[in-house]
């Protein structure tokens, strides 16, 4: 593929793999480079740095995925070539974490009070010592028998308005992009195709993002040219990635399914 992944999460988040295995997956698949992007929590950059000292010219770019609320709909932002040590970074990310392990509690225990026989403890389990999250809790209810896929989970349990959902940690846009930069980092907003269709992205873009994830898994292809289009008119990095997190094909991880060149990548670090 020769490309660049910029969206790849790992076990430290919501993913399967641990942050050495994706490098070794993403070099396997022809790769050039991945950034690692895990949500609110920079552990597994450092982790991906040392495996990748194997491969001449293989680049992991430090990343992260904050999730937002704006206009109480959820925004993802994500920040490239982050300073992953930045004092202030480390402080929000483990504030972040604490209210994300205190809302997979009370996520539990609406579950449990519908019924549903499921435990804390498996939930903890399934996330390791990483960043807790709606997914871990979805796998716990699957292996359970509680849903057939991801998917049914949300739909059925874990989406708003469902029986174990709670309300985040009220992060806004404003936040995410002071952070990254404070970090040195570049923000930029994350699958715009995914966003509630009542919000007017042109209004996101307006508080200072840098970038447009123009490629993703889940646009279409008059997605991606419509975002495209609107990256050049606003002079905005161009970005794109598979959002790895657990999908397989015949055994191989669909890592890579989506890319950038290597060439945008290195432009956009310099």
């Amino acid at each position: 593929m020769y490309g660049i992944d910029m969206h790849v999460h790992t076990n430290l988040s919501d993913g399967i793999f641990l942050p050495s295995e994706i490098v070794d997956w993403a070099v396997k698949l022809g790769l050039k480079g991945i950034a690692i992007t895990d949500h609110d929590i920079v552990d597994g950059i450092e982790l991906a740095f040392e495996r990748a000292k194997k491969y001449e010219d293989f680049i992991v770019v430090p990343g992260i995925e904050f999730s937002t609320i704006y206009k109480k709909k959820e925004v993802h932002i994500l920040g490239y070539f982050i300073d992953y040590k930045n004092e202030e970074m480390l402080d929000i990310c483990k504030k972040i974490q604490l209210d994300r392990q205190d809302r997979a509690k009370k996520m539990v225990q609406n579950l449990q009070r519908v019924g549903l026989n499921i435990k804390l403890e498996e939930v903890e389990d399934a996330c390791k010592k990483g960043s807790v999250g709606r997914p871990h809790i979805a796998r716990i209810l699957i292996a359970n028998g509680y849903a057939s896929c991801m998917e049914e989970a949300f739909v059925k349990w874990l989406k708003k308005g469902k029986p174990g959902y709670v309300e985040r940690f009220k992060f806004t846009i404003e936040d995410a992009i002071y952070y990254i930069e404070k970090a040195g980092g570049i923000p930029v907003l994350a699958h715009p195709g995914l966003i509630d269709k009542q919000i007017d992205i042109l209004n996101i873009i307006r508080k200072g993002i840098k970038g447009i994830e123009v490629y993703h898994t889940k646009h279409s292809d008059l997605d991606s040219e419509n975002y495209l289009k609107l990256a050049n008119e606003k002079k905005l990095f161009i970005t794109g990635g598979s959002d790895y997190h657990d999908r397989m094909f015949k055994g191989i991880p669909t890592l890579g399914s989506v890319n950038i060149p290597y060439d945008r990548v290195i432009a956009m670090k310099k």
